[in-house]
């Protein structure tokens, strides 16, 4: 019942929502008014307390945003007062003014804090139902899907083969094979994401690594326009990683940046060891991620490509997270382009790995 409301209450515009709260704010703003102007009443501090109630209200239905906003609207019925007192020899009540103002930006601040805190808590809570539904939808899709599409990939492949170039149906073979191949790559992206990830570590050195990323996706920058830059000491630090799942990051964000940059852009890959960890920058001057797709690009199956799938960047931030590291968003500008950086613990658990039987031995000594 509870999130059958929630529900419908997100449906409501903005503008209905707001109704009440700008009718209460304006009504005890005149009244306000009102009785400043007949001198002192016991009604006053009555009015100036129901004044939270428009406060709580907007920061309960827009966080802290809604809190600040407004307190702010509210001290302005304090203008004239703070003044007079200003005014005054003595600034009698001034301190006693400004305590009260303060305690309404308090309260907005609060209130609002609390009430964005839920809604990301709730947010995550959804995206980890999600995510458990998506795994259980993969496997399915999977067990349904994977022999019918091998057998029509591979018998469209031998047609293909088997017919020759000028012949009538062959460009809709060619489209038949093409898409049959991206209807396995979303199979096994899916699998990829559903399933627990195995990871076999090893001491791994960055730059190595990095230039056979470099070298691997140099063809594919050729034909793009677009050169490759390596920012990385020669004696880049190793960290303890699975050689091919880091790959695997490393390559979709460097053709992520490659698809995205205008001939004659630089992509650049640097190597910043930082605060113990070793951080892996890719930059690119393509065309940017709008403002409100950043906090989506990481959802599975979310995508501004035409052909893309909406599961790579999710896949890579799931490597990531499995080695203890963070894939984020460092910094993008429409038109401007985009850096997407990877962290991972420097040197997390190398000693352990060259010496398993270290802290057995130091124990029966």
């Amino acid at each position: 019942m509870l999130r059958g409301l929630s529900q419908r209450w997100q449906t409501i515009p903005t503008s209905v929502k707001l109704a009440p709260i700008i009718l209460l704010w304006a009504g005890l703003s005149l009244a306000h008014a009102r009785l400043l102007d007949l001198g002192p009443s016991p009604w006053l501090a009555t009015v100036e307390r129901l004044f939270f109630l428009p406060l709580v209200l907007a920061a309960l239905l827009f966080g802290l945003r809604g809190g600040l906003v407004g307190a702010a609207l509210i001290a302005i019925n304090y203008y004239e007062p703070l003044l007079t007192t200003l005014r005054l020899p003595q600034g009698a009540n001034l301190g006693h003014l400004l305590a009260e103002v303060g305690l309404y930006f308090l309260e907005g601040a609060v209130v609002g804090l609390i009430v964005d805190r839920e809604r990301r808590e709730a947010r995550r809570l959804k995206d980890a139902e999600n995510l458990a539904l998506l795994g259980q939808a993969a496997a399915a899709v999977a067990h349904e899907l994977k022999t019918p599409l091998i057998a029509i990939g591979g018998f469209a492949q031998r047609i293909l083969r088997d017919v020759p170039p000028d012949h009538p149906h062959h460009r809709q073979l060619g489209i038949v094979v093409s898409q049959v191949g991206h209807m396995e790559q979303l199979l096994r992206e899916m699998l990829d994401y559903s399933r627990p990830l195995e990871l076999r570590l090893s001491p791994l050195e960055i730059r190595p690594l990095l230039e056979e990323c470099q070298a691997l996706s140099s063809e594919m920058a050729e034909a793009q326009g677009v050169r490759l830059a390596l920012e990385a000491d020669a004696g880049a630090e190793t960290v303890l990683a699975d050689a091919g799942r880091i790959k695997q990051v490393v390559l979709n964000l460097v053709h992520n940046a490659i698809q995205a940059s205008p001939r004659g852009e630089v992509v650049r890959l640097a190597v910043v060891p930082r605060d113990g960890r070793l951080r892996l920058e890719v930059s690119d001057r393509g065309v940017g991620v709008a403002p409100e797709d950043q906090e989506r690009i990481f959802n599975p199956f979310f995508t501004t490509k035409r052909h893309g799938t909406g599961l790579g960047l999710a896949i890579c931030r799931k490597i990531v997270q499995a080695h203890g590291g963070e894939l984020e968003l460092l910094r993008s500008v429409p038109g401007q382009g985009s850096t997407f950086a990877v962290s991972l613990p420097l040197e997390r658990g190398l000693e352990d790995w060259r010496h398993p039987n270290r802290g057995e031995e130091g124990g029966e000594a």
